[in-house]
């Protein structure tokens, strides 16, 4: 009730990036990216799914007029959603500060690894070997997930820059499906591990 009352006191960029974040996720959490493609179903996991779909939201809007606002508004919930996220897990004030700090790192450094992946920067690494790292969390995955990871990645990033900019700066925007790009490979056993370590 009080998140309700307090999000009606959000500015216009607030809304709209709350709006992004909400499709962003759902994406994220698509189950065939994580029963097929073989994402880890970790918190680390999740993560990186997240970094990955709000990295090629980033890339289709960087530079456009009003992204900027936006953009930052995003990145804001997206670093408050970690804070929530951590608490509900029974994080304590002592430490949460740090581990938000942590992940707000990995998740905002993943995006460079990926722009010299793309760009095919000086002493970058490849888009695969970042896809190892990043939503593989650097377990060992067969070619063919690889493979397939690339190609979505690949897709998603085309199905993004057919959208108009007009309606994604003002939340509207559609993620593809991951379905078809990952049916065709056997089911990954999870050991699902959403619990808070030390």
């Amino acid at each position: 009730m009080f998140r309700s009352f307090f999000r009606t006191r959000l500015t216009r960029e607030q809304k709209i990036a709350l709006v992004l974040y909400e499709q962003i996720v759902t994406a994220a959490r698509q189950p065939a990216l994580y029963a097929n493609a073989g994402v880890p179903d970790t918190v680390e996991g999740r993560v990186e799914s997240i970094a990955l779909h709000t990295f090629l939201l980033f890339r289709r809007m960087t530079g456009r007029p009003e992204w900027d606002v936006i953009g930052g508004a995003l990145s804001d919930e997206i670093v408050a959603d970690f804070d929530r996220s951590l608490r509900e897990m029974g994080v304590g004030d002592m430490s949460i500060g740090k581990k938000v700090k942590k992940l707000a790192q990995l998740f905002f450094g993943r995006f460079d690894a990926y722009w010299g992946a793309i760009n095919g920067s000086e002493g970058a690494e490849d888009l695969e070997t970042v896809l190892k790292w990043g939503v593989f969390q650097g377990q060992d995955v067969d070619s063919a997930r690889l493979t397939a990871m690339g190609e979505y990645f690949d897709k998603q990033s085309a199905h993004l820059f057919a959208q108009t900019e007009k309606n994604i700066l003002v939340g509207r925007v559609t993620f593809t499906p991951p379905d078809p790009f990952f049916a065709a490979l056997p089911p990954v056993r999870q050991t699902t591990d959403v619990q808070e370590t030390a």
